[in-house]
């Protein structure tokens, strides 16, 4: 990558782009720093599912921060990450489908701005139907009073916790699709416990299983899912890459600060490899996100059709200037959000995640092998992001159906 390939941004007052510490894209309230100093400290608690990590979400809703603009939310999902990234999971989940009810012109439920009652999104399989992976597994039929009724099994959704709500993909036989909401404990709606995972036991994670759900006319969100999928896709994955960002950072403070002088010598090329291509992304990001925010504003178009599927814009070359190794760069930020730019960026960043991750095991070494270490609650933290839908499958097939090419999971 040349220093002239893509616009720096901006960097926020009071942020030190020299550093891992932030996004430059936000500065956080001074009242973050003891909720944050908290996450940190029950980080060992969240990871064995001792703690309840939704105290420290609802102390960020106490402080009007969890309906926070875009450029907020991303800087507030790293700043967790780099303590927790369970807390930060559960804050994308809840973000994104306070986004789902903030596009389609919803007021979300009472108390879901303010934490007392946990949003889940459930939109995976939506976006896997765009990609052709899959259909929507849950059916709607109508009913004779406006109303409709859902059934089918939606095999892993978070932030289920009791007195929620989950916003989720339905289609009719006949073609029909919509995005609806429901009372996680509406009658009909069962949750299966996952219990059991890498890291993540303590985000509330089940199966959701539905048998004749009724959804009243006024939970129905949005009968355009194409239109809605393009509104919510840069906040969906944006904040999903800030987390990774947020946890590759703190994995290579963690490497350089351990390192001794024979690890500094050996790994020389792999730690300056991995600092550099995250302080790329992280001017990816960034621009990504303003240029988000722009559209959100009225500020720039929005993107094309044939992009928003993942393949390339009419008239779009995927051989534009180049991001952290060779992809394409994130449009400047006055202009409009190209959708294969998001995907590549969260990709990216999930890659650039295992290899700082793996780079901290190497420098720590047998200490960081103890379950109760960060660095080993770092590596299994990182394990989960190919999982984490959209996978690391369906981003490559996103990007190869686009025509830009695929990172691999050497350097980004």
């Amino acid at each position: 990558m040349t220093a002239t390939s893509q616009r720096a941004p901006e960097p926020a007052a009071g942020t030190d782009p020299a550093t891992r510490d932030g996004l430059c894209l936000a500065v956080l309230p001074a009242e973050t720093e003891p909720v944050l100093a908290r996450v940190a400290e029950r980080a060992w608690e969240v990871d064995r599912a001792e703690a309840d990590l939704w105290d420290e979400l609802a102390a960020l809703g106490e402080l009007d921060l969890l309906a926070a603009p875009l450029p907020l939310a991303a800087e507030l999902t790293h700043a967790l990450a780099r303590r927790c990234t369970a807390s930060a999971f559960a804050l994308w989940g809840h973000r994104s489908a306070i986004a789902y009810h903030e596009t389609t012109g919803t007021p979300p439920p009472d108390g879901a701005a303010s934490g007392v009652v946990a949003l889940a999104s459930g939109m995976a399989p939506a976006f896997k139907e765009e990609a052709g992976l899959g259909e929507i597994p849950l059916l709607a039929t109508d009913s004779p009073d406006g109303a409709i009724a859902v059934s089918g099994v939606l095999p892993w959704c978070s932030n289920l916790r009791p007195g929620g709500w989950v916003v989720t993909p339905v289609r009719w036989e006949d073609g029909r699709r919509a995005v609806v909401r429901h009372r996680r404990d509406a009658d009909g709606v069962r949750v299966k416990e996952l219990t059991g995972l890498t890291a993540l036991d303590a985000t509330a994670s089940g199966v959701l299983l539905l048998d004749e759900v009724r959804i009243p006319a006024q939970d129905v969100l949005t009968r355009d899912l194409p239109a809605f999928r393009d509104d919510v896709r840069a906040t969906f994955l944006q904040i999903q890459t800030a987390m990774c960002l947020g946890l590759a950072g703190a994995a290579l403070d963690a490497a350089e600060a351990g390192a001794d002088d024979v690890s500094r010598e050996v790994l020389a090329e792999e730690l300056s490899a991995a600092a550099e291509d995250w302080q790329h992304l992280r001017g990816a990001l960034a621009a990504g996100v303003r240029a988000a925010s722009a559209v959100r504003a009225g500020g720039a178009g929005g993107p094309s059709d044939a992009a928003s599927s993942g393949a390339p814009p009419s008239g779009a070359s995927p051989s534009g200037p180049s991001v952290a190794g060779g992809s394409p760069a994130v449009a400047a930020p006055s202009a409009p959000v190209r959708p294969a730019e998001l995907v590549r960026v969260r990709l990216e960043a999930a890659l650039l995640t295992g290899r700082a991750t793996r780079l901290e095991q190497k420098i720590v070494g047998g200490r960081g092998y103890a379950l109760a270490s960060d660095t080993s609650r770092r590596a299994r933290e990182a394990a989960f992001l190919p999982v984490q839908s959209p996978t690391e499958t369906h981003l490559r097939h996103l990007l190869a159906r686009a025509g830009v090419p695929v990172p691999t999971d050497g350097r980004a």
